[in-house]
């Protein structure tokens, strides 16, 4: 019995060094990780906020230099009077100036090279208008929006660039009129 007393002795003997040993271990893996995995972090996330204040920086210094400008294109000047057609062809709209204010230089610099597109278009929106369109002003404020949506359009200032482009339309009717 005495023997066997002495064996389970050196045998919780061993095992309590093998269990203070296996918690050792876990605690170093866990701490070495943690480490680990928090320097991984911080690399990480600081490289990205750091990139996100260089994005913000560039995005600011564009944006000091691209804030909308407004100006004037003018379409058609002011008492070089130009006939529309209206619906059915009975009925004409003499324009007798047309105005764009526009976001930017570059859209200035767009209308003034497409302008021969840009009349057409106007055209072909006021051949689907009719004097009782042309007369409201709902219709007036319809046909401004199309106006300021082609033109937009012809010279490329859509989607995000469209604050550079057109902002508003201007346009002076003199009369609308029989066409013979």
């Amino acid at each position: 019995m005495a023997d066997e007393e002495i064996q389970e002795e050196e045998q919780e003997g061993k095992k309590k060094p093998n269990i203070m040993m296996l918690l050792i271990i876990a605690i170093l893996v866990s701490v070495i990780l943690s480490v680990g995995g928090a320097y991984f972090l911080i690399n990480m996330l600081g490289k990205n906020i750091i990139q996100q204040a260089q994005q913000q920086a560039q995005q600011q210094a564009q944006g000091v230099q691209k804030t909308p400008q407004i100006g004037i294109a003018e379409v058609i000047r002011e008492g070089h009077q130009r006939q529309f057609m209206l619906k059915g062809g009975n009925e004409i709209a003499i324009v007798n100036a047309l105005q764009l204010k526009v976001g930017s230089d570059e859209c200035r610099a767009a209308v003034a090279q497409y302008n021969v597109e840009i009349l057409e278009a106007i055209g072909l929106i006021f051949i689907t208008k009719t004097r009782e369109d042309l007369t409201s002003v709902e219709g007036r404020e319809i046909l401004k929006n199309q106006i300021k949506n082609a033109v937009n359009e012809i010279t490329g200032f859509v989607g995000e660039k469209e604050k550079f482009g057109v902002i508003q339309v201007i346009i002076d009717i003199v009369v609308i009129t029989s066409a013979y």
